[in-house]
């Protein structure tokens, strides 16, 4: 497999510039290649990476994807710029996954090549996130605009990446759950089933009085809680405390986050953990541009601002399914998904074609693809190939 250099230890200067400079996105797209690499190693897949121009004025503003297809059984492939004379006519529906805030595409890992095996699969990173471009200016000021530009972003790629044929089974994870819901709202026809795990503000779940009860008796909690509060309200991001730690330190942040929380040694091995980390931490310290919709979107401390539940219920065409999966920790509520599908079944015409479905993965917090990966791979394979 690859083999992924040990950083050595850096001098006082060093981490003093570590400390200041992000990761330039070159190097970041280094460390998506290494990962691919490994997670595709021998798998019989092909991979290729894409930029998306959105802005003709701005040739940072591109939307960057990973495609993973079985690799072509004869001929040459067509992607490294010679005609492959076997290559396939374009699928019906291609899977597209969108991530969550502060990730790519790449936190699909484990379950990438099983989807890759399955067929076409696209990992799309917003616009201005993950491994896409950092735009010069972020203009969008209010919620509406913030949607547009993201939502414009999906489209300018499906434009250029997707056959006019070729329908989507969009997957949308956390926040990208809401780029979904929006797409979908704005391009029905271009959407052949709708998944979203553990979407953020479905509704607006908190409880006054159990947020007052966790508060009471306790000055340091009401202390750090106003901090956050105070900080969110003035656009600071999890990304930005990021940017200033030493690379070093960012770095064991990122490898204990990925082994701990995503349980990175249950399927990469030493070399596959490593990169993994290193992608991860280089998305977070990347320069800010989108991430500046977390404010916007959401409420302190990601309560829900605009209630999805009623782009979902009053708004999307009727005729596209939606099915909602959540594991059963996920700290975005799956009580909050369940009632909303339940009221979506309750009207016309949901109610005779029965196309919205609600999961609850056990064992599974808000990355269930992650937690319980086999188990939400055969929920979207029977939404997307039935």
């Amino acid at each position: 497999g690859r083999q992924t250099p040990v950083p050595r230890a850096m001098g006082p200067m060093e981490r003093v510039w570590g400390s200041l400079a992000p990761f330039t996105r070159a190097r970041c797209l280094q460390n998506e290649r290494a990962l691919f690499d490994h997670l595709l190693k021998d798998t019989g897949l092909q991979w290729h990476a894409h930029d998306t121009r959105v802005s003709d004025s701005d040739p940072d503003d591109v939307v960057h994807s990973v495609v993973v297809e079985p690799a072509p059984a004869s001929g040459i492939d067509e992607e490294n710029g010679a005609k492959n004379v076997a290559r396939p006519a374009p699928p019906r529906v291609d899977l597209v996954l969108v991530h969550g805030f502060g990730n790519g595409g790449g936190c699909f890992f484990r379950n990438v090549a099983s989807f890759g095996a399955m067929g076409r699969t696209h990992l799309v990173d917003w616009r201005g996130a993950g491994m896409s471009g950092r735009p010069r200016s972020f203009p969008p000021r209010t919620y509406d605009e913030c949607v547009e530009y993201l939502v414009d972003g999906l489209e300018a790629w499906r434009a250029s990446r997707l056959d006019e044929r070729t329908r989507m089974c969009l997957v949308g994870h956390s926040m990208g759950a809401m780029i979904a819901t929006h797409y979908a709202k704005r391009y029905p026809s271009r959407v052949a089933h709708l998944v979203l795990t553990g979407p953020a503000s479905v509704k607006d779940d908190s409880d006054p009085a159990r947020l007052a009860n966790f508060l009471q008796g306790s000055l340091l909690r009401r202390l750090a809680f106003n901090a956050v509060v105070l900080a969110w309200r003035a656009g600071m991001t999890p990304q930005a405390v990021a940017r200033w730690l030493p690379a070093s330190t960012a770095m064991r942040i990122g490898g204990r986050y990925t082994r701990v929380r995503w349980r990175s040694g249950d399927t990469l091995d030493e070399d596959g953990q490593e990169v993994l980390a290193r992608y991860v931490t280089g998305v977070v310290r990347m320069p800010a541009c989108s991430e500046k919709v977390m404010s916007v979107l959401l409420k302190p401390i990601g309560r829900a601002r605009r209630a999805l539940a009623a782009v979902l219920e009053d708004e999307l065409d009727a005729t596209v399914p939606v099915t909602f999966v959540y594991g059963e920790r996920d700290w975005m509520s799956p009580k909050s998904g369940k009632e909303c599908a339940e009221r979506m079944l309750a009207g016309e015409p949901r109610s005779r074609s029965k196309n919205a479905e609600f999961h609850l993965l056990p064992n599974a917090g808000h990355f269930a693809f992650v937690d319980q990966a086999a188990p939400f791979e055969a929920i979207v394979r029977s939404k997307w190939l039935g």
